[in-house]
Protein backbone atom coordinates (compact mmCIF):
# COMPACT_ATOMS: atom_id res chain seq x y z
CA UNK A 1 0.00 0.00 0.00
CA UNK A 2 1.15 3.19 -0.64
CA UNK A 3 1.69 6.26 1.83
CA UNK A 4 -0.47 8.89 2.12
CA UNK A 5 0.45 10.75 4.80
CA UNK A 6 4.49 11.55 5.48
CA UNK A 7 6.32 13.37 7.91
CA UNK A 8 10.24 13.42 8.57
CA UNK A 9 10.94 15.76 11.62
CA UNK A 10 8.24 18.03 11.69
CA UNK A 11 8.28 20.12 14.30
CA UNK A 12 6.09 22.91 15.12
CA UNK A 13 7.39 25.87 17.79
CA UNK A 14 5.40 28.45 19.74
CA UNK A 15 6.79 31.06 20.98
CA UNK A 16 6.26 31.69 24.60
CA UNK A 17 5.59 35.50 26.21
CA UNK A 18 8.56 36.65 27.27
CA UNK A 19 7.59 38.46 30.43
CA UNK A 20 8.04 41.37 32.47
CA UNK A 21 11.38 40.73 33.56
CA UNK A 22 12.55 37.94 30.87
CA UNK A 23 13.78 39.29 27.73
CA UNK A 24 14.76 36.89 25.56
CA UNK A 25 11.95 34.87 24.25
CA UNK A 26 11.32 31.26 25.19
CA UNK A 27 10.28 28.73 22.62
CA UNK A 28 7.72 25.12 23.37
CA UNK A 29 7.49 22.30 20.58
CA UNK A 30 4.01 21.85 20.24
CA UNK A 31 5.30 19.29 17.64
CA UNK A 32 8.92 17.88 18.35
CA UNK A 33 10.63 15.97 15.08
CA UNK A 34 7.50 14.14 14.51
CA UNK A 35 8.17 11.18 11.95
CA UNK A 36 5.26 9.26 10.95
CA UNK A 37 4.08 7.26 7.60
CA UNK A 38 0.43 6.55 6.87
CA UNK A 39 -0.57 3.93 4.36
CA UNK A 40 -3.80 4.25 2.05
CA UNK A 41 -6.57 2.58 3.75
CA UNK A 42 -5.11 1.76 7.24
CA UNK A 43 -6.78 3.43 10.34
CA UNK A 44 -3.98 5.13 12.95
CA UNK A 45 -5.10 5.77 16.11
CA UNK A 46 -3.22 8.76 17.57
CA UNK A 47 -3.18 8.71 21.10
CA UNK A 48 -2.51 11.26 24.33
CA UNK A 49 -3.24 13.03 26.83
CA UNK A 50 -4.36 16.99 26.37
CA UNK A 51 -1.75 18.99 25.67
CA UNK A 52 0.28 16.12 23.92
CA UNK A 53 0.28 17.91 20.59
CA UNK A 54 -2.23 15.78 18.75
CA UNK A 55 -4.60 18.39 17.56
CA UNK A 56 -1.40 21.03 16.36
CA UNK A 57 -0.05 17.93 14.54
CA UNK A 58 -3.60 17.45 12.41
CA UNK A 59 -3.91 21.23 12.14
CA UNK A 60 -0.22 21.22 10.20
CA UNK A 61 -1.19 18.19 8.32
CA UNK A 62 -4.45 19.85 7.39
CA UNK A 63 -2.61 23.10 6.54
CA UNK A 64 -4.16 25.33 9.08
CA UNK A 65 -0.94 25.92 11.36
CA UNK A 66 2.28 26.12 9.19
CA UNK A 67 4.92 23.95 10.50
CA UNK A 68 8.37 25.45 11.62
CA UNK A 69 10.87 23.21 10.29
CA UNK A 70 10.52 19.31 8.94
CA UNK A 71 8.61 17.27 6.21
CA UNK A 72 5.04 17.09 5.73
CA UNK A 73 3.20 15.33 3.17
CA UNK A 74 -0.38 14.25 1.95
CA UNK A 75 -0.75 12.45 -1.42
CA UNK A 76 2.95 12.85 -1.75
CA UNK A 77 2.83 16.61 -2.09
CA UNK A 78 4.62 18.92 0.24
CA UNK A 79 2.14 20.90 2.37
CA UNK A 80 4.94 22.56 4.20
CA UNK A 81 5.98 25.14 0.96
CA UNK A 82 2.66 24.36 -0.66
CA UNK A 83 1.08 27.66 -2.49
CA UNK A 84 -1.97 28.55 -0.71
CA UNK A 85 -4.24 27.67 -4.69
CA UNK A 86 -2.25 24.26 -4.26
CA UNK A 87 -3.06 24.12 -0.68
CA UNK A 88 -6.84 24.40 -1.25
CA UNK A 89 -7.20 21.65 -3.58
CA UNK A 90 -5.00 19.04 -1.51
CA UNK A 91 -8.05 19.83 0.75
CA UNK A 92 -10.67 18.56 -1.26
CA UNK A 93 -8.28 15.06 -0.46
CA UNK A 94 -8.41 15.60 2.71
CA UNK A 95 -11.85 15.36 5.42
CA UNK A 96 -11.74 16.73 9.00
CA UNK A 97 -14.21 15.75 11.65
CA UNK A 98 -14.46 17.40 14.99
CA UNK A 99 -14.86 16.73 18.98
CA UNK A 100 -18.26 19.42 18.95
CA UNK A 101 -20.24 18.86 16.32
CA UNK A 102 -22.77 21.30 17.63
CA UNK A 103 -19.83 23.78 17.98
CA UNK A 104 -18.84 23.24 14.04
CA UNK A 105 -22.65 23.03 12.96
CA UNK A 106 -24.37 26.93 12.07
CA UNK A 107 -27.32 27.10 14.59
CA UNK A 108 -28.92 29.29 11.80
CA UNK A 109 -28.68 27.07 8.93
CA UNK A 110 -30.56 24.03 7.69
CA UNK A 111 -28.56 20.37 7.57
CA UNK A 112 -28.73 20.82 3.90
CA UNK A 113 -27.04 24.46 3.79
CA UNK A 114 -24.62 22.97 6.18
CA UNK A 115 -23.24 20.07 4.01
CA UNK A 116 -23.95 22.00 0.47
CA UNK A 117 -21.83 24.99 1.18
CA UNK A 118 -18.45 23.76 0.75
CA UNK A 119 -19.81 22.28 -3.13
CA UNK A 120 -20.87 25.65 -3.75
CA UNK A 121 -18.07 27.11 -2.73
CA UNK A 122 -16.27 25.06 -5.24
CA UNK A 123 -18.96 26.29 -8.25
CA UNK A 124 -21.49 23.56 -8.42
CA UNK A 125 -24.83 24.46 -8.98
CA UNK A 126 -27.54 24.15 -6.24
CA UNK A 127 -29.59 21.56 -7.78
CA UNK A 128 -26.35 18.72 -8.07
CA UNK A 129 -25.16 20.00 -4.72
CA UNK A 130 -28.66 18.90 -3.02
CA UNK A 131 -28.53 15.71 -4.58
CA UNK A 132 -25.06 15.28 -3.28
CA UNK A 133 -25.98 16.14 -0.10
CA UNK A 134 -29.01 13.63 -0.21
CA UNK A 135 -26.44 10.80 -1.05
CA UNK A 136 -24.09 11.92 2.05
CA UNK A 137 -26.77 11.45 4.31
CA UNK A 138 -27.60 8.33 2.92
CA UNK A 139 -23.70 7.31 3.32
CA UNK A 140 -24.27 7.98 7.29
CA UNK A 141 -27.56 6.13 7.90
CA UNK A 142 -29.83 9.14 7.84
CA UNK A 143 -32.74 10.29 6.34
CA UNK A 144 -33.25 12.77 3.36
CA UNK A 145 -35.83 14.70 5.34
CA UNK A 146 -33.19 15.67 8.25
CA UNK A 147 -31.54 17.95 5.26
CA UNK A 148 -34.73 20.62 6.65
CA UNK A 149 -33.59 20.28 10.13
CA UNK A 150 -31.62 22.76 12.33
CA UNK A 151 -28.51 21.46 13.98
CA UNK A 152 -30.90 22.08 18.06
CA UNK A 153 -33.61 19.83 16.53
CA UNK A 154 -30.97 16.94 16.55
CA UNK A 155 -29.46 14.80 19.19
CA UNK A 156 -25.60 14.59 19.44
CA UNK A 157 -25.65 11.51 17.82
CA UNK A 158 -27.50 12.81 14.98
CA UNK A 159 -25.15 16.04 14.52
CA UNK A 160 -22.42 13.50 14.73
CA UNK A 161 -23.44 11.68 11.70
CA UNK A 162 -24.39 15.17 10.08
CA UNK A 163 -20.80 16.37 10.30
CA UNK A 164 -19.77 13.36 9.10
CA UNK A 165 -21.89 13.87 6.16
CA UNK A 166 -20.13 17.23 5.81
CA UNK A 167 -17.08 15.64 5.18
CA UNK A 168 -17.85 12.59 3.05
CA UNK A 169 -19.66 14.65 0.70
CA UNK A 170 -16.29 15.88 -1.14
CA UNK A 171 -15.37 12.28 -1.88
CA UNK A 172 -12.20 12.44 0.30
CA UNK A 173 -9.41 9.84 0.13
CA UNK A 174 -8.22 10.97 3.84
CA UNK A 175 -10.55 11.79 7.22
CA UNK A 176 -8.58 13.22 10.17
CA UNK A 177 -11.02 12.68 13.23
CA UNK A 178 -10.41 14.49 16.10
CA UNK A 179 -11.83 13.26 19.16
CA UNK A 180 -15.07 12.07 17.00
CA UNK A 181 -16.72 10.32 20.05
CA UNK A 182 -15.75 12.53 23.12
CA UNK A 183 -19.20 14.50 23.05
CA UNK A 184 -21.16 11.35 22.66
CA UNK A 185 -22.77 9.40 25.13
CA UNK A 186 -21.28 5.60 25.72
CA UNK A 187 -23.95 3.97 23.79
CA UNK A 188 -23.99 6.95 20.76
CA UNK A 189 -20.06 6.11 20.76
CA UNK A 190 -20.16 2.48 19.37
CA UNK A 191 -23.20 3.69 16.94
CA UNK A 192 -20.92 6.54 15.17
CA UNK A 193 -17.32 4.07 15.96
CA UNK A 194 -19.32 1.24 13.69
CA UNK A 195 -20.47 3.94 11.24
CA UNK A 196 -17.06 5.01 10.83
CA UNK A 197 -15.94 1.32 10.14
CA UNK A 198 -18.51 0.87 7.63
CA UNK A 199 -17.41 3.79 5.58
CA UNK A 200 -13.77 3.07 5.91
CA UNK A 201 -14.40 -0.16 4.82
CA UNK A 202 -16.78 0.63 1.92
CA UNK A 203 -15.07 3.75 0.51
CA UNK A 204 -11.46 2.48 1.66
CA UNK A 205 -10.60 5.71 3.16
CA UNK A 206 -7.35 6.47 5.33
CA UNK A 207 -8.35 7.64 8.66
CA UNK A 208 -6.00 9.35 11.25
CA UNK A 209 -8.29 9.12 14.44
CA UNK A 210 -6.86 11.49 17.38
CA UNK A 211 -8.16 10.51 20.71
CA UNK A 212 -7.20 10.30 24.78
CA UNK A 213 -9.21 7.41 24.86
CA UNK A 214 -7.82 4.22 24.62
CA UNK A 215 -11.07 2.24 24.12
CA UNK A 216 -12.03 4.05 21.21
CA UNK A 217 -8.24 3.58 20.20
CA UNK A 218 -8.93 -0.26 20.81
CA UNK A 219 -11.87 -0.80 18.83
CA UNK A 220 -10.93 1.38 15.32
CA UNK A 221 -7.53 1.50 14.81
CA UNK A 222 -5.39 -1.05 12.66
CA UNK A 223 -2.14 1.24 14.93
CA UNK A 224 -1.83 3.54 17.29
CA UNK A 225 0.80 5.97 18.13
CA UNK A 226 1.30 7.02 21.30
CA UNK A 227 2.04 11.16 21.63
CA UNK A 228 3.86 12.32 24.70
CA UNK A 229 5.09 16.33 24.91
CA UNK A 230 4.99 16.51 20.95
CA UNK A 231 6.79 13.54 21.18
CA UNK A 232 6.05 10.16 19.57
CA UNK A 233 7.28 7.44 21.81
CA UNK A 234 5.55 4.32 20.60
CA UNK A 235 4.14 3.10 17.43
CA UNK A 236 2.83 -0.41 16.61
CA UNK A 237 0.03 -2.68 15.75
CA UNK A 238 -2.62 -1.82 17.59
CA UNK A 239 -2.49 -5.52 19.44
CA UNK A 240 1.18 -5.05 20.14
CA UNK A 241 1.05 -1.59 21.73
CA UNK A 242 -2.10 -1.89 23.81
CA UNK A 243 -0.66 -6.09 25.16
CA UNK A 244 2.46 -5.59 25.06
CA UNK A 245 3.60 -1.58 25.90
CA UNK A 246 7.46 -0.89 25.73
CA UNK A 247 7.19 2.92 26.52
CA UNK A 248 7.10 3.89 30.68
CA UNK A 249 4.03 6.63 29.33
CA UNK A 250 2.03 4.10 27.16
CA UNK A 251 2.25 1.44 29.96
CA UNK A 252 1.17 4.65 32.32
CA UNK A 253 -2.04 5.23 30.17
CA UNK A 254 -2.82 1.41 29.77
CA UNK A 255 -3.08 1.34 33.73
CA UNK A 256 -5.67 4.29 33.77
CA UNK A 257 -7.94 2.61 31.33
CA UNK A 258 -11.50 2.38 32.89
CA UNK A 259 -12.22 -1.01 33.30
CA UNK A 260 -15.43 -2.17 31.28
CA UNK A 261 -15.73 -5.07 32.66
CA UNK A 262 -17.84 -4.27 36.15
CA UNK A 263 -15.88 -7.05 37.47
CA UNK A 264 -12.90 -5.62 37.14
CA UNK A 265 -13.67 -1.99 38.73
CA UNK A 266 -12.41 -2.60 41.91
CA UNK A 267 -8.93 -3.34 40.62
CA UNK A 268 -6.60 -1.54 42.16
CA UNK A 269 -4.10 0.74 39.23
CA UNK A 270 -0.64 2.08 40.09
CA UNK A 271 0.73 4.20 37.90
CA UNK A 272 4.05 3.55 36.58
CA UNK A 273 4.98 7.40 36.63
CA UNK A 274 4.35 10.17 39.58
CA UNK A 275 0.68 11.11 38.87
CA UNK A 276 1.75 14.90 39.11
CA UNK A 277 2.09 16.37 35.60
CA UNK A 278 5.85 16.31 34.88
CA UNK A 279 7.57 19.81 34.17
CA UNK A 280 10.06 17.99 32.13
CA UNK A 281 12.54 19.64 30.00
CA UNK A 282 12.07 20.06 25.70
CA UNK A 283 15.81 19.81 25.76
CA UNK A 284 16.49 17.96 22.52
CA UNK A 285 19.24 15.94 24.43
CA UNK A 286 17.49 14.72 27.21
CA UNK A 287 14.04 12.16 27.86
CA UNK A 288 11.16 14.28 28.57
CA UNK A 289 10.17 11.94 31.42
CA UNK A 290 13.72 11.82 32.89
CA UNK A 291 12.62 13.79 35.97
CA UNK A 292 9.27 11.06 36.54
CA UNK A 293 9.73 7.46 35.32
CA UNK A 294 10.61 5.40 37.70
CA UNK A 295 12.87 2.65 35.22
CA UNK A 296 15.09 6.05 34.40
CA UNK A 297 18.69 5.67 33.56
CA UNK A 298 21.79 7.85 33.64
CA UNK A 299 21.69 8.26 29.99
CA UNK A 300 18.17 9.62 30.01
CA UNK A 301 19.56 12.87 31.57
CA UNK A 302 21.64 13.43 28.63
CA UNK A 303 20.65 11.43 25.56
CA UNK A 304 17.26 11.75 23.94
CA UNK A 305 15.67 8.43 22.77
CA UNK A 306 15.13 8.05 18.93
CA UNK A 307 12.46 5.37 17.93
CA UNK A 308 13.81 1.99 17.65
CA UNK A 309 12.29 -0.78 16.08
CA UNK A 310 12.05 -3.95 19.11
CA UNK A 311 9.78 -6.03 17.02
CA UNK A 312 8.74 -6.25 13.51
CA UNK A 313 6.43 -2.73 13.19
CA UNK A 314 6.72 -2.20 16.92
CA UNK A 315 9.09 1.19 18.02
CA UNK A 316 9.59 3.03 21.20
CA UNK A 317 11.70 5.42 22.16
CA UNK A 318 13.00 4.51 25.71
CA UNK A 319 16.54 4.21 26.82
CA UNK A 320 16.31 1.52 29.19
CA UNK A 321 15.38 -0.63 26.68
CA UNK A 322 18.30 0.26 24.48
CA UNK A 323 20.01 -0.72 27.79
CA UNK A 324 18.57 -3.64 28.70
CA UNK A 325 19.18 -4.95 24.89
CA UNK A 326 22.67 -3.91 25.14
CA UNK A 327 23.32 -6.05 28.34
CA UNK A 328 21.80 -9.08 27.19
CA UNK A 329 24.28 -9.05 24.27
Amino acid sequence: MSVVIHTQDLTKRFQIAPGLFRRSARYVNAVDRVSLDIREGEIVGLIGESGSGKTTLARVLLGLTPATEGVAQVNGRDIVSVRRAELRKMREDVAVVFQDPAANLNPRQTVESSIIRPLVIRGMKKAEARRKAAEALEKVKLDASYLRAYPHQLSGGQQQRIAIARAMVLDPRIMILDEPTSALDISVQAQVLNLLLDLQEEYHLTYLVITHDINVIRYIADRIAVMYMGRLVEIGAADDVLEHPIHPYTINLEQFVPALDPNRRSDKRRSALTEEKTLASQRPDACILCESCPYAVDRCAHARPELTEYTPGHFAACNRRVNEDDSSK
